[in-house]
């Protein structure tokens, strides 16, 4: 192709940059499609609706990698078929954006990445019939005074290529090297301070630390509460006290400590592939993926990790060295070895998963495969109740689904106890990766739930049985609700997981739990129909939520919002700065969007439980505010005026 070098080529070639630089999605590295042998987002071939201007092919310089060969072999990448959409209105986000997609125009989007600054939005889809639907309709779409304009856009860069590129490369540059050099500094120290980063500080100093963290980030709370318009009277007034006690937005308690700091762990996946010199292992990344660093190191010296898991590490690094199939290597996407994953209880029964790509290997290479493994696993001194095989794929499916692993041995099950009870663990079920951790945070979720008292005897005061019901929203095996359901009438959990859930039911029926009940489904969808059906039946209900590290949906704020029984809501975060956004929707007046009357912070408990690094979970008790007489605005004070709809409250 002949280039263009006028000033308008160059400035038309640096506006494609740019905007494309903007178009990041979440994926590390994009998918890929059998059924596309060449760059189908690059060309003007496919759509007749617009006259594309064609795409300039940058000439590479010596060494220069090939960012996009990714999208030229036979797997799937959904950066093939993917537009640019220009013109949108002000404040146009991802959510009207998936609305528009799939509800009114009855797309079908794979990915939707919003530029607001821009004005455009980054589309791809699962095939090149999607994008061509999506192509037609939405040229020249008019929506709120705007009409789009759609284009053709490239696929996204590969990250690792220029990593890949340097590696084949004599002239690498010194910088762009693993730093490894240094003789003051081994593999295991690295190690230690990628993995457990506190691991050289006093566990009295790590507590001490955590709490200052704690603290900070809940006067932070305080002051975006604060600054919310309108906010109501009790609210208000509540905040403006606990300035002037403390300057965090509740009384916080003193940061309760984990039971057991060496070895607490009882979920660990172990990577495979190889060390700083080439030797395969199974173990910890040395670094991030994102800063192109892949090397890993055995789990000899990490303080968490149980000796019983460090052994089974070793063990299947043992078995991948003598193997005729190699680790899989993100950089070249070949390889088969994955990832080991382990799973253990107090009485030390093991569920071991071995996870592994399928690549060209035929059903009778797995099947001899799995029976190798098994038989090592057998013969060596590793002892374990169940051995899994799972199949992963090379990128992450399109369609969400994963296969279910296999079982070579075993049930395919642990068991592990709690308090005085018995849970059942699935693979893929949540649960606790620190069981004594659990009980201290338990303890704690069941003293503010009851209230939050203790009386002289410092043994837990039972509420009304009669008539409350918690909600156990994010319940995962039931760890929550169970452990309560003795001081409630009835328990109510939510989970995603259907593995989970089926845990939760016969984790239930092993403890001989009659007044529960579990419904499986994204607790934004499960949780309104089933809140309009509990406002008929209960006066009182008392929700305890422990969700994801990201928080909670927003519709499942609206959804506990709008239930006016709901009295007080425990809200269990292992991040509370970003669980922020949850904790001021609660806290805010009521609106169309966000119906009902608000809460407020009552308490906060921070509770260690991951040892050695930064990370801490919080209980935070929130309380249903109630109804206030309006004042007038006196001497410039903020008013302190109740916006809640108590039409909607008496409707509810």
């Amino acid at each position: 192709m002949n280039f263009d070098t006028s000033k308008d080529c160059k400035d038309s070639v640096h506006k494609v940059i740019k905007d494309e630089e903007s178009s990041k999605t979440d994926e590390l590295i994009p998918e890929i499609d059998k059924s596309c042998s060449k760059v189908q987002g690059v060309s003007d071939e496919f759509c007749p609706i617009v006259k594309e201007e064609p795409t300039m092919a940058f000439p590479k310089t010596q060494g220069q990698s090939d960012e996009y060969a990714y999208t030229k072999t036979s797997r799937f990448t959904s950066e093939i078929f993917k537009i640019e959409v220009g013109n949108l209105p002000r404040r146009f986000g991802y959510g009207e954006c998936k609305k528009l997609m799939s509800r009114k125009l009855q797309l079908k989007p794979h990915k939707i990445n919003v530029v607001s600054r821009i004005n455009k939005a980054y589309i791809t889809f699962k095939n090149e019939e999607d994008k061509a639907e999506a192509f037609e309709k939405l040229q020249g779409f008019e929506y709120k005074g705007k009409q789009f304009h759609v284009k053709n856009a490239k696929p996204k860069a590969d990250a690792m290529a220029a990593k890949r590129s340097l590696e084949k490369s004599d002239d690498v540059s010194e910088k762009k090297k693993f730093k490894l050099n240094d003789e003051n500094i081994s593999p295991q120290e690295i190690l230690k301070n990628t993995v457990t980063p506190w691991w050289k500080m006093s566990y009295g100093e790590q507590l001490e630390e955590k709490h200052r963290a704690m603290c900070k980030s809940l006067a932070e709370l305080r002051k975006s509460i604060c600054a919310i318009d309108n906010l109501d009277g009790p609210v208000f007034r509540w905040l403006m006290q606990q300035k002037k006690e403390s300057g965090l937005c509740c009384p916080t308690r003193q940061i309760l400590s984990s039971p057991t700091i060496i070895g607490y762990r009882n979920k660990c996946g172990f990577t495979v592939g190889e060390n700083v010199n080439g030797e395969i292992t199974v173990g910890f990344r040395l670094g991030k993926y994102r800063d192109q660093i892949c090397a890993v190191e055995s789990p000899t010296e990490i303080l968490h990790v149980s000796e019983k898991m460090k052994e089974i590490a070793c063990c299947f690094a043992k078995y991948v060295q003598q193997s005729d199939l190699k680790p899989y290597n993100k950089h070249t996407f070949k390889g088969h070895w994955k990832q080991v994953t382990v799973r253990m209880t107090r009485n030390n029964s093991v569920m071991v998963t071995i996870s592994m790509t399928k690549q060209d290997l035929t059903e009778e290479q797995l099947s001899s495969e799995q029976n190798s493994v098994k038989d090592f696993f057998k013969s060596s001194n590793c002892q374990f109740e169940t051995l899994l095989w799972q199949m992963v794929p090379i990128h992450i499916d399109p369609s969400g689904d994963t296969t279910p692993a296999k079982i070579l041995e075993g049930e395919g099950v642990i068991y592990e106890s709690l308090f005085d009870l018995k849970f059942r663990i699935s693979p893929t079920a949540f649960f606790q990766c620190n069981t004594a951790g659990a009980e201290v945070l338990y303890s704690c979720v069941r003293d503010l739930v009851l209230h939050g008292e203790k009386d002289q005897d410092n043994s837990v005061l039972e509420c009304d049985n009669q008539k409350t019901i918690l909600l156990d929203v994010c319940c995962g095996t039931g760890t929550i609700g169970l452990s309560l359901a003795k001081y409630v009438k009835e328990v109510i959990g939510v989970d995603i997981c259907q593995e989970a859930i089926d845990d939760a039911k016969i984790n239930a029926k092993l403890n001989d739990i009659a007044n529960v009940q579990y419904h499986c489904g994204k607790a934004e969808d499960v949780l309104p129909n089933l809140i309009h059906k509990l406002s008929h039946a209960v006066s009182d209900i008392v929700a305890v939520v422990d969700p994801p590290r990201c928080g909670l949906h927003n519709k499942v704020i609206k959804a506990l919002r709008q239930c006016a029984f709901i009295k007080k809501l425990v809200y269990v975060s292992c991040s509370v700065d970003q669980a922020r956004t949850n904790f001021i929707d609660l806290c805010r007046p009521s609106s169309k969007r966000l119906s009902g009357f608000a809460f407020k912070p009552i308490l906060a408990q921070p509770v260690d439980l991951f040892p050695h690094t930064a990370h801490c979970e919080l209980v935070l008790l929130l309380e249903r505010i109630s109804p206030d007489i309006p004042k007038p605005d006196a001497e410039g004070t903020k008013a302190e005026l109740i916006t809640a709809n108590t039409k909607d409250e008496t409707a509810l």
